[in-house]
């Protein structure tokens, strides 16, 4: 027989006389409501009567059926609850027999529908440790939901106690009838911990373990002490036991629970003394002390210890992980663009001292793994008087990772030039943006240059990192208005970027021909070679812009003094990309502020670290106002000690389950209504918090 082919489905002969005619009519209208009496006709008939496998072919079709249309299927267990045992076990023979025939009655040739189907008769004949074994067995090579579910079902009918998790609750969560009205409590008073409780336990009767968990978690993680999250234990104590004998162990080390237990010690050990305590008949005594023991793993050998043994920075060698550290070594920009909050800036304008950033640098490199650095949030790189000293104590320390800045590109004067000069980062990204005068008017202020002294100062960049061979590349980004847009950016910007391929075409067919001009002039060793992008690949690069940067359109390339092959390209970036969160602080336009939301910050899945120019700590390079923070440099001893404090650990678990306390975070994840969406508005919408390094 062909693997997964078993009990794919079965079709009933139709040329069965009266009796049998009637059952297989009863099966067809009513489906398995009428396994019962189409058995009862089936043993009436006897084992030997033709008429016979009529009737066993439409109970089997229909409760294959069944199976197939939903794996959990309350209609198909009810049934199957209500069937005789004398009338399951020739069920079951007659389905045995058709999967296996003479051969070997192995396992891995079933299907899922077949594995739950054979388990269910066989529950229902009342053999409830075969049914369990059979499940066992099953699931050493499938292992699904609805596999999982059946295990748990056949267990309890094995150990004789319900398999409704709500037989099991010792008190009531009053004032919540339906699922609905729990997560409108939620929505209107997030701090309610009754509406979170009954999330959880509509959650889970529903057969929705994981839902159930983010509830608890997302409760865990509120901004309350302890003492008001006690009322969770019990949902706790429940939930675990439930997750560990079905199985769903990768629920439990979902992140957002890790840290949400870690982060609320008192209540995580309180969950495991219940679980000891409970004496669920489900859960043997073995069982019961491993689920207490999954969840004191999160909070180290006693409560309440000082730091908890969960990170949210995974160790590599030794030392936390960071995927990317936002340096803010000033938070000064002398440039305003319509498309940028930081006119709104309400922190005090400053920088990081020499020796600071030195002393963080080193840090990092001794205490931390990191997997790339930026200079900068928000704040102009390059504005910092002492830019020359701390890009060359970059290249002192040979970092074992890259270092990148953005710039908007107007202080790229001769002196910031010879300060670069043989003093590059891996990696320079320029704000470029702007296609013409008219467009740089329309989105930039004029008190420090025009557009065309844009294009010199970015093209003498070009050159001199061509010129000298320079071990580092350079992105400039082109902002483009294509169906990636948000409304609430206004018009008039969103005109000033280009708005059909052809204008996007044009612009790079601009930089091409300066790219050429410099790699005719350059020196043979560099061996620059200007590209020249197909039209065809500029218009998909336009169309397909967001805020990933995926397609690059290649405009020059040099060798650099190690021999490694260096580019300059164009990464078109949508409007949208600046409208989540920047423009909030205008205030021309509303923000839904809620403690509570859907959307998650996804700085908490690649942990980032940002040291803004204030001495805050934080996780995101786009809090203007590093609202959002865990502590400043003062208050630890160093970053390894800041990086593994319980103020990171809550900051995580309040952002990974969408508690949001800061106005920062509010603003980003807050409102769906903010996100890029298409020109139809009818399009896709992305997911909240999605940007990429170099804003």
């Amino acid at each position: 027989m062909r693997e997964g082919a078993a009990f794919s489905s079965f079709e009933p002969h139709c040329n069965a006389s009266t009796t049998g005619e009637f059952a297989v009519l009863q099966l067809r209208e009513r489906g398995v409501a009428a396994l019962s009496e189409a058995l009862q006709i089936s043993v009436l008939l006897g084992e030997t009567h033709e008429e016979n496998i009529f009737v066993l072919d439409a109970a089997a079709a229909e409760l294959i059926a069944a199976f197939d249309a939903d794996p959990q299927a309350s209609l198909a267990y009810s049934a199957l609850a209500n069937l005789p045992a004398n009338l399951a076990a020739p069920l079951f023979d007659y389905l045995l027999a058709r999967s296996f025939g003479e051969g070997p009655r192995d396992t891995r040739v079933l299907n899922q529908t077949g594995v739950l189907s054979l388990m269910g008769l066989l529950s229902a004949a009342g053999a409830h440790e075969q049914a369990a074994v059979l499940l066992n067995e099953a699931r050493m090579h499938l292992e699904t939901p609805a596999i999982r579910h059946a295990a748990w079902i056949a267990r309890c009918r094995w150990a004789g106690c319900a398999v409704t998790p709500e037989s099991y609750w010792s008190s009531e969560v009053r004032g919540f009838d339906t699922l609905v009205e729990a997560e409108a409590g939620v929505e209107q008073i997030p701090l309610d911990i009754a509406a979170h409780r009954a999330r959880a336990r509509f959650e889970l009767s529903a057969g929705r373990g994981d839902k159930a968990i983010e509830a608890v978690a997302t409760a865990l993680a509120l901004p309350v002490g302890d003492a008001d999250k006690m009322e969770l234990v019990e949902e706790l104590a429940l939930l675990v036991p439930f997750m560990i004998v079905r199985g769903e162990l990768a629920t439990l080390d979902a992140p957002r629970l890790r840290w949400a237990l870690a982060a609320a010690p008192g209540v995580t050990e309180a969950a495991a003394a219940a679980i000891e305590r409970s004496a669920l008949p489900f859960l043997d005594e073995n069982e019961a002390k491993s689920a207490a023991a999954k969840l004191r793993a999160f909070i180290g050998p006693a409560a309440g210890c000082a730091r908890p043994p969960v990170s949210p920075f995974p160790s590599v060698g030794g030392k936390p992980r960071v995927d990317t550290v936002w340096l803010e070594i000033t938070n000064h920009c002398n440039q305003k663009c319509t498309f940028c909050p930081d006119m709104f800036r309400e922190d005090a304008r400053t920088w990081l001292p020499l020796e600071t950033i030195k002393g963080l640098i080193d840090d990092l490199a001794d205490n931390v793994s990191v997997g790339s650095m930026q200079l900068n949030a928000y704040g102009e790189p390059l504005l910092h008087p002492n830019i020359a000293e701390i890009l060359a104590y970059i290249r002192e320390r040979n970092l074992p990772w890259p270092t990148f800045f953005t710039t908007h590109g107007m202080t790229l004067v001769d002196k910031k030039l010879k300060q670069l000069s043989n003093n590059y980062p891996a990696g320079i990204a320029i704000s470029l943006h702007n296609d013409s005068e008219e467009s740089y008017r329309a989105t930039r202020s004029q008190k420090i240059g025009d557009y065309e002294t844009l294009v010199s100062r970015v093209s003498a960049l070009l050159k001199q990192m061509v010129f000298e061979r320079a071990p580092s590349h350079l992105r400039l980004y082109q902002m483009v208005a294509n169906a990636a847009i948000d409304l609430r950016v206004d018009e008039k910007t969103r005109a000033a970027f280009p708005d059909t391929p052809e204008r996007m075409t044009a612009h790079v067919r601009k930089w091409e021909r300066i790219a050429a001009d410099i790699a005719v002039a350059a020196p043979p060793e560099a061996r620059a070679h200007a590209h020249r992008n197909d039209a065809a690949y500029i218009a998909q690069t336009f169309t397909n812009a967001d805020q990933y940067d995926r397609e690059h359109l290649p405009i020059l390339s040099w060798i650099d003094v190690h021999g490694v092959r260096q580019e300059a390209f164009m990464s078109a970036r949508p409007t949208c990309t600046y409208a989540n969160l920047l423009l909030e602080y205008d205030p021309r336009w509303s923000v839904e502020r809620k403690l509570v939301n859907r959307e998650s910050c996804l700085f908490t899945e690649t942990p980032s670290l940002a040291i803004y120019a204030t001495g805050r700590l934080g996780i995101c390079c786009l809090d203007l106002n590093s609202t959002a923070t865990f502590g400043s440099l003062s208050d630890f001893t160093g970053l390894r000690d800041a990086l593994g404090s319980p103020q990171a650990l809550r900051m995580f678990a309040q952002l990974s389950n969408g508690v949001t306390t800061s106005r920062g975070c509010q603003i980003c994840l807050g409102g769906t209504e903010r996100l890029c969406a298409s020109k139809r508005l009818d399009g896709p919408k992305r997911p909240a918090g999605h940007f990429a390094d170099g804003v």
